[in-house]
């Protein structure tokens, strides 16, 4: 691992090469002591995906964003939420994309996997404080980036393990241009099968991902770069004891054709892109069926040029939402809630600069002008940002930033962990207006003299304004009155907390130890809801601790821990039965907890001796969850002949074992 010292937003480096980087009059001379984890001035982590070799696979894959959450500043979930949460912030304000196209619904289901094969990307960048040419979202940017220079021979890479097979293929096809291929298919019911059922219940789930990338230089200034992938998730619960089958099918399309200048200073991007999610859920009861659809799609441009200490752009994006139609067949009545889908235009136009002030500090300024469209509603808002940066030598620095951001679209939904049940909306429709967020954040780091180990600390604070929160159950659509609008809960947030991280950057054993401080209340004045509670996905406390061992050419063994507050949740207090009808009193909003949350997971490869044509191969054995920590996934009233009981939900199996073969040449 590696922590570099670059100066603002101007100094992303995509070979990891680069020690100092220039703009015009402002000189920021950084350190370079790594290959895997690098953290710029302000608190941008650029994480080298060749690592995921070395961390534990959970049943044979080590994914990006699932590792993404051993990061200080980003939440640890438990299992079935596929979300990330980002110094407090939502899932839904994130920003995923594939080399700055966004993806909505980047992950599969369980939070185990993301739609992102490791192999097919160079690294993960995760940007935590947002300035004026980061897109509108309040929470945080995580770019998948793919590899900048064509290859000039014939690679690949192949694993195929117990539950899922993946591989990449990258093919020379010129010697300026290269044609890159990822497939992966999960399989889990052929050998999980038995395991993934107990006396009631019965879970089946498949997905698969397909990635292509073009890429061509058409001389030292100019390339393009073309993106697809396409990918779809089929799960299926029976509940014999219900008698009911819940079947959730979604599935992913992106593409994009990205233009990249570069000469004598002058920096010049433009990417045209389309992407598109569309999820399905369907319940099936003796004399109920409920059906959920739901889409969002987005068309858009992104035009960017650099100049010195200048930056700016235009953004032009189109959406296309359906908001989740609830379509009911019942033994007395069938029921369409007809929800129209919404078209809305997003401009956008915005200027960086950077100052260089003395030789100690340096800043950048931001403004960004945004004009949103949907139906008869037009919303202008400017939003500015700065950065001061305190360099006194090398070895240590210290940023002050602030930010002003804006949010025009609002992920919400039954589940609140990130499943395909969750959906997107528009503000300017069924009452949601723009989210507002401000953003104060204080990033310090320093590197020990002799470059073996790096540490940094983190602090911010942040007002969220036009919150949205699902009040609604599956019972809601029951009723033939069923209000979209009368369901979601508007409100403000105020997230705040504190990282710290020591890494080891040199060695045979490197990693890092993070800890984390972070509130994320909520504030409604509704009737449904008045007062103010913890978000669902708070955890206070947090801990997390990544190693690596190096053991001669033939071993690599790697161990991940995590310890974290349990996350709220709301419990009955008391019920009662009228007209043989279970009615239940339920506690202040979250204001019970989950048991904290413990997990080590552990990972071993061994290195065969490679034959002639490949560069390395051999086995991993991974075991996820390796003390068989029981962590909660939630409490249920359970009612029988004899009695009831208030009972905890775990995962399914308590240890995860997995054993794959690997192969790169």
């Amino acid at each position: 691992m590696l922590l570099i010292f670059v100066s603002m937003i101007y100094g992303q480096d995509r070979s990891g090469d680069n020690k100092s980087v220039s703009l015009d009059s402002v000189i920021v001379v950084g350190n370079t002591h790594g290959k895997n984890l690098r953290t710029s001035q302000d608190g941008t982590m650029y994480w080298n995906l060749q690592m995921m070799n070395d961390l534990p696979k959970i049943l044979g894959n080590a994914d990006p964003l699932h590792y993404s959450q051993m990061l200080p500043g980003v939440s640890t979930n438990g299992e079935y939420d596929a979300g990330l949460h980002v110094m407090g912030c939502d899932n839904g304000h994130n920003r995923i994309s594939i080399d700055g196209t966004p993806v909505y619904g980047a992950s599969h289901i369980l939070g185990l996997f993301s739609i992102f094969n490791a192999a097919h990307f160079q690294q993960m960048i995760i940007k935590k404080t947002p300035n004026a040419s980061s897109a509108d979202y309040l929470g945080a940017e995580l770019t998948m980036q793919t590899h900048y220079e064509p290859t000039d021979s014939f690679t690949g890479e192949v694993a195929v393990g117990l539950i899922s097979s993946q591989g990449t293929l990258r093919i020379p096809v010129t010697k300026k241009s290269e044609l890159a291929v990822s497939l992966r298919k999960c399989y889990l019911n052929l050998l999980y099968g038995p395991l993934l059922r107990d006396k009631d219940a019965r879970l089946k789930y498949s997905f698969y991902d397909a990635n292509v990338t073009y890429n061509h230089r058409i001389n030292e200034n100019n390339r393009l770069i073309f993106n697809f992938y396409m990918g779809n998730d089929d799960a299926n619960m029976t509940e014999e004891r219900m008698m009911s089958d819940m079947n959730v099918k979604w599935d992913n399309l992106v593409t994009s054709l990205r233009w990249e200048y570069d000469r004598g200073g002058i920096g010049l991007s433009n990417n045209f892109y389309y992407t598109k999610n569309k999820a399905t859920g369907s319940l099936d009861m003796t004399s109920l069926a409920v059906e959920l659809p739901s889409s969002v799609s987005e068309f858009g441009n992104r035009f960017s040029v650099s100049w010195g200490d200048w930056k700016s752009g235009i953004d032009l994006s189109l959406y296309r939402i359906q908001p989740q139609m609830p379509e009911i067949k019942s033994t007395f009545y069938n029921v369409d809630f007809d929800y129209e889908k919404s078209n809305s235009f997003q401009g956008v136009i915005y200027v960086d600069k950077g100052w260089r002030i003395n030789k100690t500090f340096n800043a950048v300024t931001g403004l960004r002008g945004s004009w949103y469209h949907v139906g008869k509603n037009n919303y202008w808002h400017l939003s500015p940002s700065v950065s001061v940066a305190y360099t006194p030598d090398k070895n240590f620095d210290i940023t002050l930033s602030y930010c002003l951001r804006r949010q025009y679209l609002a992920q919400t939904g039954m589940s609140s962990i990130n499943t395909p049940l969750e959906f997107w909306l528009s503000a300017g429709t069924y009452g949601i207006e723009p989210q507002m967020g401000h953003n104060v954040v204080l990033n310090a780091r320093y590197r020990l003299p002799n470059g073996e180990y790096s540490i940094s600390f983190e602090a911010y604070t942040k007002w969220l304004k036009n919150q949205t929160e699902y009040n609604g159950t599956i019972y809601s659509f029951i009723a033939t009155d069923y209000d979209l609008s009368a369901v979601l809960l508007h409100g403000k947030g105020h997230n705040y907390g504190f990282n710290f991280m020591l890494t080891k950057d040199k060695g045979w054993l490197t990693g890092w130890i993070a800890y984390a401080y972070s509130k994320a209340m909520r504030t409604y004045n509704t009737k449904l809801l008045n007062g103010t509670f913890p978000s669902s996905h708070e955890r206070p406390h947090e801990f997390n601790g990544v190693v690596t061992f190096h053991i001669g050419k033939k071993w690599d063994i790697g161990f991940t821990c995590v310890f974290a507050s349990g996350t709220p949740f709301t419990a009955p207090k008391m019920f009662y039965i009228i007209n043989r009808n279970i009615v239940s009193e339920f506690a202040e909003h979250n204001s019970n907890r989950l048991r904290p949350y413990f997990r080590l997971d552990g990972s071993v490869n061994y290195h065969f001796n490679p034959p002639r044509h490949i560069h390395e191969h051999g086995l991993n054995l991974s075991v996820y969850n390796m003390t068989a920590h029981e962590n909660d996934l939630f409490y249920y009233m359970n009612f029988s002949e004899s009695g009831y009981a208030y009972k905890r939900t775990t995962f399914f199996m308590k240890v995860l074992p997995s054993i794959s073969y690997y192969m790169k040449f």
